[in-house]
């Protein structure tokens, strides 16, 4: 039987004390309660523009819905309510006249608002606008504000792969610079940031990034209160979950900036010191790069940008943020003997003729040793004097300090170059891009014809090459930029050469052998789109002369004989072949007589080439070694070649519509 206890003896007043505790600790949570129902809010909110181009590319062909995560919506312009914008209309009627047509109501400049209803970027098919944005509700009865705002582009790499730099050039500037920073021209990453000694960074990143989509965080802002409270790194993570519902592979990039409202809140006076302002920009950025590489965002190579992988076993995610990769800082020797006139030399480099520049040199430097602290005065990017005189095309001047301090051959810059290699980027970029004001950039690697002849001596003295003894094989490698050292005349690579040889012999048996050519008018209605060079009296007399079909064949037939040869396809060599084949009856010879230019076959087969690249591949992937083709940067440059062997430039992009929008073959 269980002890049953004695009530405790306590007195009224103890007693009268208890229940004001045990009513006050009711009150409290009751308090409390209704505290919680009613405490501050935080709410991620995502916006998407498209719903045409979430149908088009993603996954499931429809737009992802809202997640525990986030809350999903879809921007249009009915979020501007038909009463709003008739007052917009009536205010704009007022403002030009009632008889205006509306028609011409230009809303966007009469709201400047309609930006965020609309897809701004809706001529881009591939790019999509994620915006996100974080609200902060202190309770019910307050309104909820915005205390984050993060602007993300998910870019559908595959749809424009072949024009890629054109392409990312367009949208904004983050996007065009992230594409000529990062890539090549037809967006794989450069091989800088795979195989350099020292641009390769911590070397997690490689050939992955080529494929896959690509998420491009363009802006993060956090107000100034909310900071670290992981509110960023919330709506970063959000943003993530949306693209990786969106897109079955992609990577993240981002650019750890800084904003210039940021700095000026930050500076104390109105008009602050250099040195305080750069400081302050410095921890800024900072800042900024810790936040993304906490959330696993690794560098690129030696590049500005980080990026990040969804793999958690990606290289990337195994290394520690504070093992990631940074280019030491530049330390410049300053308080060299004659630094100030030193300095006016450095800054002259590029303006002045080779021969003055020498001049100068020799009254500067004089028999100064090879040991001398002054060679090791640089630029503020770290160029030391071979650096400039290399990239300024200044031979005699660089053989005048190679012969004084050879050292300098190794001396890299703030960018980890050496001079010869600063030498061979400076000529691709010239080779590749021509700047035209605005920051905006034409890619011109179709017409470029070979680099000049003081860059190719340069380029020869930096590399140990006596350009006077090189053959003429060796110099015309230099002068259109082969890598692999097989080129045929300099340009056509190996890889290359195989391409059309595979398109002429293949496009030759469909067409003749298989093709039926006697059928005039089916055989004219199978093979038109090869006729698109052709004149158009040779092309329309083709449905009805069968000597001509057979003519415009053997062309394709000559054509392939030239480069099973090791012949560069040029007219001269097929017209040499024609006259040496004894062909008879001379069809070939009868057609070009006709008016029929062989440049109107051979045009033809640097495009099919070029835009069946895919389907040599694919084709022959299995009988085919292609690792026994060298890699060359001139494996992929088809309008290049076309136009050095005398034919129309091709070109991936051709001419721009009335509209602006470029149509590609």
């Amino acid at each position: 039987m269980p002890v049953r206890r004695s009530p405790r003896n306590l007195s009224s007043g103890v007693r009268k004390n208890e229940r004001k505790a045990k009513n006050g600790l009711q009150k409290t949570k009751t308090k409390r309660k209704s505290i919680t129902k009613d405490m501050a809010k935080i709410n991620i909110n995502l916006m998407l523009y498209s719903p045409t181009k979430a149908q088009r590319w993603d996954p499931r062909h429809s737009a992802p819905a809202s997640s525990p995560l986030y809350t999903l919506n879809m921007a249009n312009a009915g979020h501007l309510d038909d009463f709003y914008q008739e007052e917009l209309l009536e205010d704009w009627r007022d403002e030009v006249g009632s008889d205006c047509d509306d028609g011409c109501f230009d809303l966007e400049k009469m709201c400047p608002e309609w930006e965020d209803h609309v897809d701004i970027h809706s001529e881009f098919e591939w790019l999509e606008v994620i915006d996100g944005t974080v609200t902060h509700q202190k309770n019910s009865h307050s309104p909820a504000g915005e205390i984050a705002h993060c602007r993300a582009f998910l870019i559908r790499k595959d749809q424009i792969l072949e024009t890629f730099w054109e392409d990312m050039e367009e949208p904004e500037e983050e996007t065009a610079e992230l594409a000529f920073e990062l890539f090549d021209r037809f967006g794989c990453l450069q091989a800088e940031y795979k195989s350099h000694p020292v641009k390769q960074g911590s070397g997690v990143w490689g050939d992955e990034l080529n494929d896959g989509d690509i998420l491009l965080i363009e802006e993060l802002t956090v107000s100034v209160p909310h900071r670290r409270r992981k509110i960023g790194s919330k709506l970063i993570e959000a943003i993530l979950d949306l693209a990786s519902k969106k897109s079955e592979s992609f990577h993240c990039f981002a650019y750890p900036g800084v904003l210039e409202s940021e700095v000026r809140r930050q500076t104390s006076k109105s008009a602050p010191a250099v040195h305080e302002v750069a400081t302050i920009r410095r921890q800024i950025a900072d800042v900024a790069l810790s936040f993304f590489r906490q959330l696993g965002f690794r560098r690129v190579g030696s590049s500005r940008w980080l990026a990040y992988s969804l793999d958690d076993q990606h290289p990337s995610r195994l290394l520690e943020a504070n093992q990631d990769f940074d280019l030491p800082r530049l330390e410049r020797v300053i308080n060299a003997p004659d630094s100030q006139v030193i300095d006016e030399l450095i800054k002259s480099i590029s303006t002045i003729e080779d021969a003055e520049c020498v001049i100068r040199l020799e009254e500067v430097y004089g028999d100064a040793p090879p040991d001398d602290c002054r060679w090791k005065v640089t630029d503020e990017e770290g160029d030391s004097l071979l650096h400039l005189v290399s990239c300024s095309f200044k031979i005699r001047s660089a053989e005048w300090i190679i012969h004084r301090s050879p050292d300098l051959l190794s001396q890299r810059n703030a960018k980890g170059n050496t001079p010869l290699e600063a030498l061979e980027a400076c000529m691709e970029y010239h080779r590749t891009i021509r700047e035209c004001g605005m920051s905006a950039r034409m890619v011109v690697s179709d017409r470029f014809r070979g680099f000049k002849d003081t860059s190719i001596a340069c380029l020869a003295l930096l590399r140990g090459l006596d350009i006077q003894k090189a053959s003429e094989a060796e110099r015309n490698r230099l002068k259109y930029g082969c890598t692999c050292g097989e080129c045929l005349g300099g340009f056509l690579s190996p890889q290359m050469h195989d391409m059309l040889l595979f398109q002429a012999e293949t496009t030759f048996d469909f067409i003749y052998n298989f093709g039926g050519v006697d059928d005039g008018e089916g055989w004219c209605d199978e093979n038109e789109e090869l006729f698109e060079y052709l004149p158009k009296p040779i092309a329309q007399s083709l449905s009805t002369r069968k000597d001509s079909r057979i003519g415009f064949c053997m062309l394709w037939k000559h054509l392939a004989t030239c480069i099973r040869n090791k012949m560069l396809p040029t007219e001269e060599n097929v017209v040499r072949l024609i006259r040496d084949a004894n062909e008879w009856p001379p069809h070939s010879r009868n057609f070009i007589q006709k008016g029929a230019a062989i440049s109107s076959v051979a045009t033809m087969l640097f495009k099919s080439a070029m835009t069946l690249e895919d389907f040599y591949f694919l084709e022959y992937d299995d009988n085919i070694n292609h690792s026994g083709f060298p890699a060359c940067r001139n494996d992929r440059e088809f309008g290049m070649v076309s136009g050095l062997c005398g034919y129309e430039t091709i070109s991936r992009t051709q001419q721009c519509t009335m509209q602006g929008r470029k149509i590609r073959y």
